[in-house]
Parts: structure tokens; C-alpha cells; sequence
């Protein structure tokens, strides 16, 4: 005990015998670490901003939908009445114990919308507005009139880009034309039947325009109230899906279990957003392994910068290491040496790392970053949009994580020049002066 406790104060001696050097190599690590948090931090802050505002412009954390509909998305498949009746029972039952944000049954339709001077195909969605106005990032979004705020039934809230092309404005009339369903059962199967119905086409008022800044959306859904869009489409009481949203995406795959426990009789499929929103977690994996192929890059420069540093002071020390071994130190207390200067200058960067990184995030959590520095183009990919706001979030364990791999990049690195200096050989080493 007492010979390592000796070994260490010579190498804490000995990192401070040059100053400059063993600041700027902790300055050096330090800063990896420093950038290495910033960047998992804003990492994981644009995942999440990824997730939250594309469950909220798709399906939800969960969602209930006919059997079949996620393969083949006809709006023919819909729900009856009684298995949304039996998912709100479920979902305000003792087992679902995850709290619960919010749900949202839709009815999803195409058709085309016409003003006077244009028209254009759109993706129609039937929504309760009480129940869709928590939960939907369209509805936060409105930049004129209202959100269905009116009450009126015959509103309709559309894109800002459609309310362009269309040449409509808040308390413009639109003609919505769709074609209505005839559900398909199992009577239906293997029959000439198409499941579609007549024309149908009823007029509307513009009661609100929205703007996500995602132009698949802003140019093509519009909005209307549930009631409505089941009297256009004459499917009674039936939906095509139920959205439901959690207040943790990470309850999402238990309380799509528990549904499929209660729902297991019904003619109904539970979806997590990761099943629903195959695009969006493909896009994520593909954007994760780039990113960590950059944090493999930055560990390996802030380890091949310790690297350098080490071995330079084994060479330069090689008379030093020479006349210790003539006084008997053994080869592994030699290397015992360059390891110990290797934890204590491990241990500073790490320490100076931690509070340059997550000062830097607390600034990154609180203020955000502003993405309009850097462009005025709205981000989106992969059906989700970006706000124009990042903001940092950091896990305890992200921040383990971190430390974790700059000490063992650091540990590893110094092996080499451990093993250099415990290769001294005399008398060669003694003269070099």
C-alpha cells in the first residue's frame, strides 16, 4: 500500500514538474468530454422534439386501428363504434396505470377541396375538437382565426400553403367533394365489393389556417369536425383510429400490451409509434449510428492527444526512468508511474470536462439554441418537423456514459507508454543526457 501511495505522489510530482503541458492535455481532454456532452445533449434534445411533434402530427404514442389498416391504409377499414367505446373504457381502467395526456379518434378520408378559383386534392380528418385540441400539433399552430373556436359544425381548418393555392382566408367558403364508404366486413371478402359509396360534397366555412411548417401537411390535410366528416362519408358512429398519447414515450410499448389484452375480442390492431411510424424510427436509427460514429471520432482524437502527450514525456524521460531502475525499481513500478500520471490527469480533465459541459447544457436547457442563426428554412424529415428552438436534455446516465468512455479511451491510451517505460533498458538508457 504504501509503495503505490509513493508511486502516485511521484506522478502527481511529476505532472506538474511542466505545467503548460499538463494544462493544455487536460484542457485538451477536458474540452472532448465538454464537447462530447453538448453533443449527446442536443442529440437527445432533437429526438425528442422529433418524437413529440411527430406523434403529434401522426397517429399518437398508441394507436387503435382496424385489423389490416397499417398494410394497406384503406379508408375502408374503420372502427365500430363499440371497440372506441371499449378503448376509452380500457384506458381510464386500473390497468392502464401510465398517465395518460390524451386521446383522439379520427376519421380519415381523401377528397378534393374547391373555392372559387382553385381546388386541390386534400387528405381529409375528422376530429372532436375538445379532444383533438390538447394533444394535436395542429391545432397549437393556428395562425389565423381559430381552432374550430367558433363551435360551429361546419368550419373547416386548412393549411396555410392549401389556403394559398386556394386563395381563401379565414371566413371564405370551400366546396369539399369525397366519395362515401361502404365499410368492408368479412361478408365482403373475396367479392366485387370496393367499399366505396357516391359523391357526397357539402359546403364549409374557413374557420382557422394552421401552419406546421411541414409542406406535406400544410399543403394537403384539413381539419373538420368528427360529426361532420361521418355525415359527408355516411359511416355513422364508425372511425378509422383512435390516437391515444401518453405523457412518457417510454410507456408506449406497455400500454399498447395492456390494450391488446383488453381488446384481444375486437376486430382492432394496437400500434406503438415505432410500428405506426416505420419512416420516422428509420430515419432515427440512420441519424443515431452517424452520430455515433462522431462521438467514436471525437473519443479517439482526445485519446491519440493523450496518447501523444504521454509518450512524448516517457522519451523525454528516458535518463529519468534509466537511473530509477539502477536504483531498483522494478519494470511494473515504472509503469505503475505512467499510469498513476495518467489517472491524475485523466481525473483533472474529467473534472474541468463535467463543468465546461454541463454549463454549456444548462445553457442549451434553459435558453435553448435558436436554429434561425443558422437558416430561415422550416427543418422537417420524415413526417415531423423541427422548432425553431433546440433544447438539450441530459439523462444521469448519458452523463455516465460519457465520463465512462473518455476514462477508458484515457486508461487504454496510457498502456503504451506504461509499457515503454517499463521496457527501460540499462546502461542504454543512462546515456542519453
Amino acid at each position: 500500500m504504501m509503495g503505490l501511495l509513493l508511486l502516485a505522489k511521484i506522478a502527481w510530482r511529476n505532472l506538474w514538474r511542466n505545467p503548460r503541458r499538463t494544462l493544455l492535455t487536460a484542457l485538451a481532454l477536458g474540452f472532448g468530454l465538454a464537447l462530447l456532452l453538448v453533443a449527446l445533449g442536443l442529440r437527445d434534445g432533437a429526438y425528442d422534439q422529433m418524437i413529440t411533434n411527430g406523434v403529434r402530427l401522426g397517429e399518437g404514442h398508441v394507436v387503435v386501428q382496424a385489423q389490416g389498416y397499417q398494410e394497406t391504409r384503406a379508408q375502408e377499414l374503420l372502427l365500430p363504434g363499440w371497440v372506441v367505446s371499449a378503448t376509452k373504457e380500457a384506458l381510464h381502467s386500473d390497468v392502464m396505470p401510465h398517465p395518460l395526456q390524451g386521446m383522439s379518434p379520427r376519421l380519415l378520408a381523401s377528397g378534393l377541396l374547391s373555392s372559387a378559383t382553385n381546388a386541390a386534392g386534400v387528405g381529409i380528418v375528422g376530429v372532436i375538437p375538445e379532444e383533438e385540441h390538447p394533444v394535436s400539433l395542429v391545432a397549437q399552430r393556428i395562425v389565423a382565426g381559430g381552432y374550430f373556436s367558433d363551435g360551429k359544425p361546419s368550419g373547416v381548418v386548412i393549411g396555410a400553403e392549401l389556403a394559398r393555392k386556394l386563395e381563401v382566408q379565414v371566413g371564405s367558403k370551400v366546396v369539399l367533394m369525397a366519395q362515401g364508404i361502404r365499410p368492408l366486413d368479412a361478408d365482403a371478402a373475396g367479392t366485387d365489393e370496393t367499399g366505396e359509396g357516391e359523391i357526397q360534397s357539402a359546403l364549409f366555412r374557413v374557420v382557422g389556417i394552421f401552419r406546421t411548417g411541414l409542406p406535406a401537411v400544410d399543403t394537403y390535410v384539413i381539419h373538420l369536425s368528427l360529426p361532420a366528416v361521418q355525415s359527408l362519408l355516411e359511416t355513422q358512429d364508425q372511425v378509422t383510429q383512435v390516437a391515444i398519447f401518453l405523457e412518457q414515450e417510454g410507456d408506449a410499448p406497455l400500454a399498447a400490451l395492456r390494450l391488446r389484452e383488453r381488446l384481444a375480442e375486437t376486430p382492432a390492431e394496437v400500434l406503438t409509434w415505432r410500428e405506426s411510424m416505420t419512416e420516422l424510427v428509420q430515419v432515427m436509427r440512420l441519424r443515431s449510428a452517424f452520430n455515433y460514429v462522431t462521438f467514436g471520432i471525437i473519443l479517439v482524437m482526445v485519446g491519440l492527444g493523450l496518447l501523444n502527450t504521454l509518450l512524448m514525456a516517457v522519451l523525454e524521460r528516458r535518463y529519468e526512468f534509466g537511473v530509477c531502475a539502477a536504483l531498483g525499481l522494478q519494470p511494473i513500478q515504472l509503469a505503475g508511474i505512467i499510469l498513476c500520471e495518467s489517472l491524475a490527469l485523466t481525473v483533472i480533465s474529467l473534472a474541468m470536462g463535467l463543468v465546461f459541459g454541463l454549463s454549456i447544457h444548462y445553457y442549451f436547457a434553459t435558453k435553448g439554441l435558436d436554429l434561425r442563426w443558422f437558416t430561415d428554412v422550416n427543418l422537417s424529415a420524415a413526417g415531423t418537423v423541427f422548432d425553431p428552438i433546440m433544447y438539450s436534455r441530459l439523462s444521469p446516465g448519458r452523463v455516465a456514459w460519457s465520463v465512462g468512455s473518455v476514462f477508458i479511451i484515457a486508461v487504454n491510451m496510457s498502456l503504451y507508454p506504461a509499457f515503454k517505460a517499463a521496457r527501460t533498458e540499462l546502461p542504454e538508457a543512462l546515456r542519453i543526457l
